[in-house]
């Protein structure tokens, strides 16, 4: 009996000690998915921009025109409305897939993308625009109308508008594009249940032009970190404005640097006329 219980304590403790380590190869395989993934969005984005002379494609704007996977233009009355659909930016990307937006839905979320696609093909073209894997830095990269993005160049005085272009618009225009995070994983809980889905398409950087970051990360709120999801151990995956991939510790996301090109300190914020 006590051999017994010595070889089942024995058996116990190597499960105890195989468990972190199996745990820990499955974070690491996962990761190693999601730099690739997110290598590919990147290249993608790259592209984007060479095709259309160094112009970045906007994060949120409506009047662009956005692509079925066939690469036909994807119609106004589209379940949710094809103007909404096509004012975010996944779509817009969609050909530089070859209209294959697997790559923006990697890991357990494939698995949300593939039901998508089995289903209804409107709500597919919807919901695959609202919650990619990876968010775009849409209010510093490419802009968005809904974070202050394109406005007049020039005030109702005639007087030069000093915020029409706080953000990057041309490729060529980056200063800091090896510092400059363009997409990164994320969350939100913005879904009709409120449960939180693992991806969305906008992130939001600590600062604007007021701080929009909580003290610390929270696991079960999206909104605390701006939508950027740590989901390995404390890491997300980040892609740069030069194409260089990395998974970087989810605080270290905290610095302005990493999400404004202008910014000259961790705590930069826009500064209104």
């Amino acid at each position: 009996m006590t051999e017994l219980l010595v070889v089942v304590g024995v058996i116990a403790l190597l499960v105890a000690l195989s468990v972190p380590a199996v745990q820990g190869a499955h974070r690491a395989a996962a990761r190693a998915s999601e730099l690739a993934a997110v290598r590919q969005v990147s290249q993608a984005w790259l592209s984007y921009a060479t095709d259309q002379q160094g112009q970045l494609i906007p994060g949120f704007k409506s009047g662009l025109p956005a692509f079925e996977p066939d690469g036909t233009i994807i119609p106004v009355d589209t379940y949710g409305g094809g103007v909404t659909i096509a004012a975010r930016w996944p779509w817009r990307l969609a050909p530089y897939f070859a209209g294959d937006m697997r790559a923006l839905y990697v890991g357990d979320h494939g698995e949300y993308f593939s039901s998508l696609a089995n289903g209804d093909h409107g709500e597919m073209l919807y919901f695959a625009s609202l919650y990619p894997s990876f968010a775009m830095n849409t209010t510093w990269v490419g802009g968005d109308s809904e974070r202050m993005g394109f406005q007049a160049r020039t005030l109702p005085s005639g007087a030069p508008n000093p915020i029409a272009r706080f953000y990057v618009s041309r490729l060529a225009s980056f200063v800091h594009p090896q510092r400059v995070s363009v997409f990164v994983s994320s969350r939100t809980a913005a879904t009709v249940d409120g449960t939180i889905t693992s991806g969305y398409f906008r992130a939001e950087s600590p600062w604007f032009v007021q701080s929009q970051w909580a003290a610390r990360y929270d696991p079960d709120d999206p909104v605390s970190y701006g939508n950027v999801n740590a989901r390995f151990g404390d890491e997300a995956v980040v892609a740069s404005a030069d194409g260089a991939v990395e998974a970087v510790a989810v605080e270290t996301l905290r610095d302005m640097r990493r999400w404004a090109d202008q910014a000259y300190e961790v705590d930069y914020r826009l500064t209104l006329p």
